[in-house]
């Protein structure tokens, strides 16, 4: 399948249900050409030891989508995110010399990032959050949006000391940051500590302050881990906000229900690989994908209320304890 943009494609985001209908076409197999990639991964392996963290062979992420990943504890969802950001290296790195058969590869916009680092990726417009939030504590929240802000000619230690070579731009940046903060709700707490917000409210924090360097791709990793029920919807709400607005989104997240709920295309990860790519209601269905999650459970679909909760290890221990029993019995006869 050709990669060049289709029109739908291009029609994005001002018809989402086009871009679906489209996305419904592609064959549902890990490594699937997309009609028009934002991002393409070739060959990127990770090892620690002898063990392989991350060995993905090839991946496209369709742009203006967003893009689930997902995968049992210890897929290597997150250190995938590393590689691509520049905060890890992956062990097959190509080098400044010899072939670069075999060696990892991988193009943003059309931009190779093999040697780049995190600053030069959130450069080139892809920008990705953390599992723990990173909000600077003891700064006000406008303060933490500031610093999020690129190109900020006031950096610059001789033209700092020239307050009209900078002032124009701060301006627009501390209008860029209420806005995008009373878009968040946080408006009201611009002037508190980012250390006083919840963990909901921080998360919040964090992915609006992403928005300030305007990305093409958000990367979310696990945004909804550790956040208060009343907020998980407004999280929600702002992913795909951002969707409709024109941002690629590529997630990571273990709550299945948001994960069909939102996403227009899932990835899944089992022990380093990609095992699975397709539609939502399709890969939550499929056996491979269920088995890598429940194992032998596979009559479970990943969406119902309490599959991957205490309800469901209970029930698998339950069950296994039953069958040691019966062993136990049978071998005392």
């Amino acid at each position: 399948m050709s990669n060049a943009p289709s029109t739908n494609a291009l029609a994005y985001p001002s018809d989402r249900e086009a871009l679906r209908a489209e996305l419904r076409t592609l064959e549902q197999t890990p490594g699937v050409a997309k009609p028009d990639p934002i991002l393409t991964v070739d060959r990127i392996e990770r090892r620690f030891g002898g063990m392989t963290a991350v060995d993905v062979d090839h991946l496209q992420v369709q742009r203006g989508a967003i893009t689930a990943l997902i995968g049992p504890n210890g897929a290597g969802k997150t250190t995938f995110f590393n590689l691509l950001t520049g905060f890890d290296h992956p062990s097959n790195a190509a080098s400044l010399v010899g072939s670069s058969e075999g060696k990892a590869s991988w193009s943003f916009e059309g931009r190779q990032l093999g040697r780049t680092n995190a600053t030069k990726v959130a450069r080139a417009g892809m920008i990705r959050t953390f599992q723990l939030t990173k909000a600077l504590n003891r700064m006000t929240v406008l303060e933490n949006m500031l610093i999020g802000a690129n190109d900020q000619p006031g950096e610059n230690m001789f033209v700092g000391l020239v307050k009209p070579l900078w002032a124009k731009r701060e301006r627009e940046n501390v209008e860029r940051a209420e806005d995008l903060l009373r878009k968040f709700k946080l408006h009201e707490k611009r002037d508190d500590m980012a250390g006083g917000l919840s963990g909901g409210q921080k998360k919040l924090l964090e992915m609006a302050r992403a928005l300030m360097t305007n990305p093409s791709m958000i990367m979310l990793d696990e945004p909804m881990a550790g956040v208060n029920p009343a907020l998980t919807q407004s999280l929600l709400d702002h992913i795909q906000m951002l969707r409709d607005e024109g941002t690629t989104v590529l997630f990571v997240e273990h709550d299945m229900h948001m994960v069909r709920h939102i996403s227009d295309w899932v990835v899944v990860m089992a022990q380093g690989k990609i095992i699975a790519e397709g539609l939502p209601e399709e890969v939550m269905t499929s056996s491979a994908v269920v088995d890598a999650y429940l194992g032998a459970h596979h009559d479970r679909d990943l969406g119902d209320d309490d599959v991957l909760t205490t309800g469901v290890i209970r029930a698998i221990a339950t069950e296994a304890a039953e069958e040691l029993a019966q062993e136990i019995s049978e071998e005392s006869r």
